[in-house]
């Protein structure tokens, strides 16, 4: 019992270093001396690559049932798995709890195993700036490559089973330059503010609206290391990709490889401009941005959301407060509308258009059991909505110079 609390605590402590110091383990180091537990269909009870009596190569997999890239990386890992039972073993190692891991496996048995890490602490060992990405092991428990999954083949398994030399080819999270909790410095004593600036290095891309009940409600918008096309589209109110129309090569306006291509912006209104933010933004994106974009209708294909038993209940809140992720959606005074074009349409291939004909404020919460087409259709057809794939006229945003 001692050993077991000594354990655990030298763990705690260790992934206390871990998040203070950033990336720990890079390929060419040995594998530290701890366990790799909580696996949910291996024939083990855990790992310890420092004591393992097989020679196989451990692929450590971070992924989610809430990662839609994750789904076909994982397909294809489980594939090599089984082709190559004597020399590999994946681990599919998630943030989620084992519930939603064992769900995953009823729908796609697989001989890769499944490990459940809700601390994150091993997201956090590799500093990996997001999920998708591997960790290779060899028999003797040195990290021979950190590898994006999507690049990890047969020929990859063939490499590492000659002990050659595989690139690693993963990213990591750089750490902050400005660690401060407002890296605008924009505070309350201010009447408006506008600032544009380049790549802010160790911060995530991302965009932040305020709709709390702070002295920022609904007068500021910011946005840190950003597209051109993700900054039209938050202010034209877009979210499909399928509603971008391109009249210059695409990557002029949307490609995360090229930091010096990358936005940060912070805007702030006078309180009594506070309906008009999004319009304030879009003039400010067209006068300063080097590539100009225009408003056009065009009919294309779009899936339409139908009303078939709607069961969520009415909102009391007169403002939208919403929130999702892979696992779902989770919104409070949201209108149809709001849950077609902010959430639908981000999560299926093609623009989501309100026509269920209900026009008030409800609380709208989905559970995705998968990331996928299949399991986002299943989440919006156990609150009793549905989707018909249309041709409609609908806002395309069109990018030129």
């Amino acid at each position: 019992m001692m050993k077991a609390i000594f354990f655990n605590l030298l763990l705690s402590i260790y992934a206390h270093s871990v998040m203070a110091q950033g990336i720990q383990v890079k390929a060419g180091d040995q594998f530290p001396d701890i366990l790799i537990k909580n696996l949910i269909n291996s024939p083990v009870k855990f790992i310890q690559f420092g004591q393992k009596q097989d020679n196989k190569i451990y692929i450590l997999n971070l992924w989610g049932t809430w990662c839609s890239p994750c789904i076909p990386e994982m397909d294809t890992l489980a594939k090599l798995q089984m082709h190559n039972p004597a020399s590999i073993q994946v681990i599919g190692i998630s943030d989620e709890k084992p519930s939603r891991l064992i769900n995953y496996l009823v729908k796609k048995p697989s001989k890769v195993w499944l490990c459940s890490d809700t601390s994150g602490f091993f997201y956090k060992l590799f500093a990996f700036a997001y999920v998708g990405q591997s960790a290779i092991v060899d028999a003797k428990g040195k990290v021979v490559a950190l590898v994006k999954s999507d690049l990890i083949n047969q020929k990859m398994i063939d490499r590492l089973v000659k002990g050659l030399a595989v690139k690693s080819t993963a990213e990591f999270k750089e750490k902050p330059v400005n660690s401060s909790d407002d890296i605008f410095a924009v505070d309350s004593t201010q009447i408006h503010s506008f600032s544009l600036r380049g790549y802010i290095k160790g911060q995530h891309s991302g965009s932040k609206r305020y709709t709390d009940k702070s002295v920022f409600d609904g007068r500021r918008i910011s946005f840190t290391n950003a597209t051109i096309a993700s900054l039209y589209k938050d202010a034209y109110g877009v979210v499909s990709e399928k509603q971008l129309i391109y009249e210059l090569p695409e990557k002029e306006v949307s490609d995360f490889d090229h930091k010096e291509t990358l936005y940060s912006l912070d805007l702030l209104v006078r309180p009594e401009e506070r309906d008009s933010l999004m319009m304030i933004l879009q003039k400010k994106l067209l006068l300063l941005l080097p590539v100009k974009v225009r408003v056009e209708y065009r009919v294309m294909p779009v899936y339409t959301l139908i009303n078939k038993n709607f069961t969520q209940k009415e909102s009391v809140d007169e403002k939208l407060s919403y929130g999702f992720s892979g696992e779902g959606y989770d919104g409070q005074g949201a209108t149809l509308a709001n849950f077609a074009n902010d959430y639908l349409s981000n999560e299926f291939s093609l623009p989501v258009v309100d026509e269920t004909g209900l026009t008030k404020r409800y609380n709208i919460k989905t559970e995705v059991a998968m990331r996928n087409k299949e399991g986002i259709l299943k989440s919006i057809n156990d609150i009793g909505l549905d989707i018909v794939k249309q041709d409609r006229r609908i806002k395309v945003l069109v990018f030129y110079k």
